[in-house]
């Protein structure tokens, strides 16, 4: 069992942890919950603290309380704690920000690995058109710009 940390609506649960978060209708985005949140051999990164914080181009989209359905699929979860995750669109968002920020383009985010219906893919490339319109560096939009032609498009 790991010992969740303290997260927040600004310091939640992101990355491949909150891919592995399933949705309310037990969807998943990725498929390594075990090993993610039962093993014990993980630990959940926190935006703002194991990473970046992308409130500047993201703002609070995308971060839900999931401490209800974490303890539904068996992980131990102090019955008061509340956890906060990303969505798994946020959760790739952040991704992506992460490596434009290091000057990348995010190849390890690979969209349709991850999601597979059409809802979510409409709504990710409406989220990234208003990253898109946040994003001033010439340079760090020429790489998003690769990543989405690369990753997004159908």
């Amino acid at each position: 069992m790991n010992t969740f940390p303290t997260t927040s609506k600004e310091n939640y649960l992101t990355g491949r942890a909150a891919l592995n978060v399933p949705n309310e209708d037990g969807s998943f985005a990725d498929w390594h919950f075990d090993e993610m949140f039962l093993s014990g051999r993980r630990t959940p990164r926190v935006a703002g603290i194991d990473t970046e914080q992308t409130f500047d181009l993201l703002g609070n989209y995308g971060i839900r309380e999931c401490s209800g359905v974490l303890r539904r699929f068996g992980v131990d979860i102090p019955a008061q704690q509340k956890v906060y995750t990303a969505t798994h669109i946020r959760a790739l968002l952040d991704m992506v920000v992460f490596s434009l920020h290091k000057g990348k383009v995010p190849h390890h985010v690979s969209v349709h690995d991850l999601i597979d219906s059409d809802e979510e893919i409409t709504e990710m490339k409406q989220q990234v058109l208003h990253l898109k319109q946040k994003i001033v560096d010439q340079v760090t939009l020429s790489l998003l710009t690769q990543w989405e032609q690369t990753y997004l498009s159908n």
